[in-house]
């Protein structure tokens, strides 16, 4: 049958038509009513195209049926094209069936032409979803070709948004995508597209006030809420409904007064007005919650006030959804870690103040007895600014390092101030004086963990012991079908990958003028001859020896499955290694592979995708499927944890390769250049017990700090997140040979 397929595709390209009658039915005639393809026959000649991924779920029925209302021209194009695209992918020319038919009555010949090719290339950049999207999206296309598009995308907008965010005030904020806008207090989620407005600079005002508003509610407290605050309310929704209106108005306040130029802009999508007029306790809420000190707890009390008349209230565009039960979790982790983190940090400054105190060249009370007494505080040098503290030793002000002023700023941002119990000693004893020394330092209360590794200060230059707690993970199994997807969509890819690699593992060593060997040396030959001519000695050494070359290579691949990574990044990640691993298995390399994850000291992962005892088996496969994002990127344990491992196989040559899309990071201070200066220690020992390091990376701000860390021949950048699997393979094959 697949021999008549062959043919049957073959003649309808070459405009012959299908001459043979098949079983689906009698012969077909063309449709009078459109002057076109009847159904049937429109449906067979793609199947002939589409026979072979076609099911009993996957059906072109459908499409056939939208078909029979356009010109035989139109219908011709369409199924040559979808013939043509099953050239690079048939499950792509599947969704064009089910998605491209509107395009034939929207676009003009030349325009439908350019726009597959637009198609194409989106599959070639990025793959097969955001070729889809583009098929499903023909009148945005419209529009850009017109140039009167006014939406803005993700991709365009991100970046802009994400370096606004990280120049206000406040804990730094990542911004991601989602279906809906929110944060979680560490993340603002922002739509896929604006399209909104009527104009571009409309929508980009818009999503620019929905990030400043998202960012307002946990730099002005809106998240001190508890969600046991609405417990009272007989329906809480509405209560919480009636608290994000109330905390609108206020952060809107606040907003126009710290950011006059973006207050403009939401004065333009504020129906202020109206909802003054809406009741007196309308006016009254609006009233109070403008004035300077007001705080969450007003628009707490205001809830009973307005919440019987919700219904009138205009629905805002920019504030976003509250989303209590992504916040609760998220906050009440990152308070636990500022705490412990913050009290280990005054012990710290405690130490340091000490000696300071106690040195006589530096301090002429340095025989003071109340020395060892003293204690920190916290006092405002600003009554209207909660913000604006200065940290205190006895009656000292001290300037703290950056890592506690984030501390200090994010505990606030939480709980509104730095509470009395925050300041106290750590213990009976007092302040700890040095946490190497202490007995109790590895004594954590509720606290389990696999390993415990050093984590380097730079600014101490020493060693902080035993100070980051790892546990080490299996990611678990799930099977779907993205293992055979990616092998369908890249099988082009793979099937030059495997020949590149076949000839990898086949690479022999000639050694020459051998007196047996595989085959004739001819230099020596030659010489031989010339001697044998001149009536000298003949040399009996005349052949080539093909000496197999045997690669000794272990390899651990360390994959960042920070929060960072989720969407896209995460899925080509993942394309990745099934294409890598595909390969390996012909090369014969030993490998393993360890995802990374953490979130502070007290919580680095490690995750076990496959070590190097196990085959590249269906449990591998399905663990691969099922890797996805977690916290942040902690470096250096990790790295110091899959060194420990990898330095435990046997092999000539070892390698650890990390997977990146971005730089160290984590809440507790790991994130600037004290992570840096870890996370490259770190390799450094990596190196001493010689290990090779590598990072390929999607970071485009790799270059400010990647060579520093790895040094400037071992790393990669890769431009484009969609051309990671073919790089990964590339660079592997080319640092492996």
């Amino acid at each position: 049958m697949k021999g008549f397929w062959k043919k049957a595709i073959e003649k309808h390209r070459k405009g012959k038509g299908i001459k043979a009658r098949t079983n689906r039915g009698p012969k077909l005639k063309a449709s009078a009513k459109y002057g076109g393809m009847a159904e049937r026959q429109i449906q067979m000649l793609l199947e002939l195209h589409l026979e072979p991924i076609l099911t009993n779920q996957k059906s072109i029925i459908e499409p056939a049926k939208n078909l029979c209302l356009f010109s035989m021209q139109d219908q011709q194009r369409f199924i040559d094209t979808v013939g043509n695209i099953c050239d690079t992918d048939m499950e792509l020319a599947y969704e064009f069936c089910h998605n491209g038919v509107e395009s034939l009555q929207s676009l003009e010949e030349s325009q439908w032409e350019q726009w597959v090719k637009t198609i194409l290339k989106k599959y070639n950049d990025n793959g097969i979803e955001d070729s889809v999207k583009q098929m499903k999206d023909i009148l945005f296309y419209l529009d850009e070709l017109k140039g009167t598009s006014i939406s803005i995308n993700f991709e365009d907008f991100s970046k802009t948004i994400e370096s606004l965010l990280t120049g206000l005030n406040g804990r730094p904020l990542k911004v991601e995508s989602s279906d809906s806008m929110y944060t979680d207090t560490e993340t603002v989620y922002l739509p896929e597209r604006v399209s909104s407005q009527k104009t571009k600079e409309e929508n980009f005002n818009l999503i620019k006030a929905s990030a400043i508003h998202l960012w307002a509610q946990t730099y002005y407290g809106t998240w001190r809420v508890k969600k046991s605050d609405f417990d009272s309310f007989a329906n809480i929704d509405n209560a919480v409904r009636a608290y994000h209106f109330l905390e609108t108005i206020r952060l809107d306040s606040k907003i126009k007064s710290e950011l006059p130029g973006v207050g403009r802009i939401l004065d333009n999508f504020n129906p202020k007005d109206k909802i003054k007029s809406i009741s007196k306790n309308f006016k009254k809420a609006v009233d109070l919650l403008e004035k300077e000190k007001s705080s969450h707890l007003d628009s707490l009390n205001l809830v009973p006030d307005i919440i019987e008349d919700l219904d009138r209230i205009p629905k805002s565009l920019y504030a976003g959804d509250l989303n209590l039960d992504s916040v609760t979790s998220v906050t009440n982790d990152r308070i636990n870690q500022d705490k412990e983190s913050f009290e280990k940090a005054l012990d710290e400054l405690h130490d340091q103040w000490r000696q300071v105190e106690d040195n006589p060249d530096d301090n002429e009370n340095s025989n003071d007895e109340k020395n060892n007494e003293k204690t920190f505080s916290v006092s405002k040098e600003n009554k209207e600014d909660e913000y604006d503290v200065v940290l205190e030793y006895g009656d000292t002000s001290i300037s703290p390092p950056e890592n506690v002023k984030q501390l200090m700023e994010s505990i606030i941002q939480d709980l509104g101030e730095i509470p009395d119990e925050y300041l106290e000693p750590a213990g009976d004893g007092g302040y700890n004086t040095d946490p190497e020394n202490d007995e109790t330092a590895n004594d954590y209360q509720n606290s389990t963990f696999d390993f415990s590794y050093d984590e380097w200060d730079h600014a101490r230059q020493k060693y902080r012991k035993d100070w980051c707690k790892l546990n080490e993970k299996t990611v678990k199994e799930v099977s779907n079908n993205f293992i055979a997807d990616t092998l369908n969509k890249h099988r082009g890819l793979l099937k030059n990958l495997n020949r590149t690699f076949e000839a990898l593992r086949q690479d022999d060593k000639r050694s020459k003028r051998q007196n047996y060997g595989d085959d004739i040396d001819l230099d020596a030959f030659v010489d031989a001859y010339i001697d044998l001519k001149q009536g000298k000695e003949v040399d009996e050494k005349l052949f080539i020896k093909l000496n197999k070359v045997e690669r000794n290579v272990a390899v651990m691949f360390m994959i960042d499955m920070s929060g960072s990574t989720s969407g896209k990044v995460n899925t080509v990640e993942k394309e990745s290694l099934i294409l890598l691993c595909e390969s390996l298995e012909i090369l014969g390399d030993t490998y393993a592979i360890y995802g990374f994850s953490g979130k502070t000291r007290e919580k680095c992962e490690v995750y076990r995708i496959k070590d190097f005892e196990e085959k590249y088996d269906k449990s591998v496969k399905n663990r691969i499927c099922n890797i996805e994002a977690m916290d942040y990127t902690r470096m250096g344990a990790s790295i110091r944890h899959l060194t420990m491992l990898l330095s435990k196989v046997e092999a000539k040559t070892k390698l650890l390769i990390t997977l990146s899309d971005g730089k160290p990071d984590d809440v507790d201070g790991y994130r600037g250049q004290y992570g840096i200066e870890d996370t490259k220690k770190a390799l450094i020992e990596a190196r001493f017990l010689g290990i090779h390091t590598y990072c390929i990376t999607i970071d485009e701000e790799a270059m400010d700090y990647l060579p520093y860390m790895y040094g400037k021949n071992n790393f990669a950048v890769i431009n484009e997140v969609g051309k990671l699997p073919l790089k990964v393979s590339d660079i592997y094959r080319k640092i492996t040979l």
